[in-house]
């Protein structure tokens, strides 16, 4: 009879003092599960830590308190994963990449609002990931610390992937798939965090503002393989998995107009969504440039689509029509809905409807009641719920097949009222089936 372990791994890459931090030169972080005679279930894959963060950079770093004039944040759906930028697996031995997903906190800010109820935030999420629906409780219970900094915020984080969500056991044994390394590329310290005032010098100077990754292991179960079939489990030398992997591309719009044109290379496509955050919000304490709101004109004002067109090789697909959303009706020019046809197709291009049964959606957090301006009074930051949640997307297969984009390009027509010279960054995220066949020469990804 098989028993099942579970163990923990430090990083490859610790340093001395064991604390993890983008802005004293640790960006990347790996972890190596190493070749061994069991079977590893990836979806029991966790990294633990502690997260603390600092309004400056001496020796001695002053910690974010209650009361700070600027109140250092960071994004409250997401929490401790405002961290993780970019997530890559990597078959060890051969270090050729399983999967490879960028912008992975920016995708994680939809799913989790997708697929994660208010209650999930505030108790398992929140004890897991330091998430919260409301940003003034989060200030005060994850980003807050006493006036020592010493007091732990800990956090067990899964990690959402096709490739560890799929429930495909990987065989450890070095004859067969062998070791995993798990690479996390941390995010900067002025695109994680911001200002709750929108200033980083009034009061309180905050511009070496910076968070820390302390006690970092991962933890993982894996099952003992019985001696009667460690010889037939060793001669599995080839073999494949199947998965669905997340594929992103970053591309940027200023007119009114927007064409997005893309070849994508992919045999399988199941959906696609996108999300928005103006460019100059990215990589700044000043601004959150994790969140998923509606595009925006120069003075703040919310940007809003009027006509939406999905397009397969320049011709309308999968919907053979136009798709004008309640803006476009006339009369409707100050309605702060947002239009129910896009919520659903954003909602199913993440998570089938047949599959989705929590989310924290709702009109508090899917509204257009809000401004871009720190400076006013119904600023983006407060949206409550979560935090404000918009996107665009299309389901392209109902039964799992999915469809070819391999020979023909896959392109979005944006209509809006984007008027004002204002750049609006892109986040295109293709979901799509994929094959990993393994042997004794490597891996190969199949898409």
């Amino acid at each position: 009879m098989s028993t099942s372990r579970y163990i923990e791994i430090l990083p490859d890459n610790l340093p001395a003092n064991g604390v993890v931090s983008f802005k004293n030169g640790i960006p990347v972080v790996s972890f190596t599960i190493q070749s061994q005679a069991g079977l590893l279930d990836p979806r029991s894959i966790r990294i633990c830590g502690d997260f603390r963060a600092f309004s400056d950079n001496l020796p001695d770093p002053t910690p974010v308190q209650t009361g700070d004039a600027n109140q250092i944040s960071m994004d409250n759906r997401l929490g401790v994963f405002s961290c993780f930028e970019q997530l890559i697996v990597r078959h060890n031995k051969s270090k050729m990449i399983c999967e490879h997903i960028r912008h992975y906190n920016k995708m994680l800010s939809s799913y989790l609002g997708v697929s994660s109820s208010l209650n999930d935030l505030m108790s398992h999420l929140n004890n897991t990931t330091l998430s919260m629906p409301n940003a003034d409780a989060f200030f005060e219970s994850v980003m807050c610390n006493n006036a020592t900094g010493t007091q732990k915020k800990e956090f067990s984080v899964h990690l959402p992937s096709g490739f560890l969500m799929a429930g495909n056991m990987i065989n450890l044994m070095e004859t067969s798939f062998g070791a995993i390394q798990i690479e996390i590329h941390l995010d900067s310290d002025s695109n994680v965090l911001f200002s709750r005032t929108g200033s980083t010098t009034a009061g309180l100077n905050v511009a070496d503002a910076h968070y820390q990754l302390r006690d970092l292991k991962l933890t993982c179960e894996i099952m003992d393989i019985p001696s009667d079939q460690m010889s037939s489990m060793a001669s599995q030398t080839s073999g494949s998995l199947e998965f669905n992997t997340i594929t992103s591309l970053y591309t940027a719009i200023n007119s009114a107009n927007a064409q997005l044109q893309y070849s994508l290379g992919l045999s399988q496509v199941q959906s696609a969504f996108m999300t928005f955050t103006p460019s100059k919000n990215i990589n700044t304490l000043t601004q959150n440039g994790l969140a998923t709101t509606y595009p925006s004109n120069a003075d703040g004002s919310l940007v809003n689509f009027t006509r939406i067109q999905f397009l397969r090789g320049g011709v309308k697909y999968p919907m053979d029509f136009d798709i004008t959303t309640n803006k476009d009706i006339s009369g409707n020019s100050t309605l702060l809905l947002s239009d129910p046809q896009l919520v659903k197709q954003f909602v199913q291009s993440i998570i089938p409807e047949k599959a989705h049964d929590r989310s924290s959606l709702s009109p508090g957090n899917l509204n257009r009641a809000y401004t871009m301006d720190m400076a006013s009074s119904d600023r983006y930051v407060d949206i409550p719920e979560g935090g404000a949640l918009m996107g665009v997307g299309c389901r392209y297969s109902q039964f799992n097949g999915g469809q070819d984009f391999k020979d023909r390009q896959f392109g979005v027509s944006l209509e809006s009222n984007l008027t004002t010279d204002n750049p609006q960054s892109v986040f295109l995220f293709v979901k799509s089936k994929a094959t990993l066949v393994y042997n004794a020469n490597g891996v190969q990804l199949l898409v």
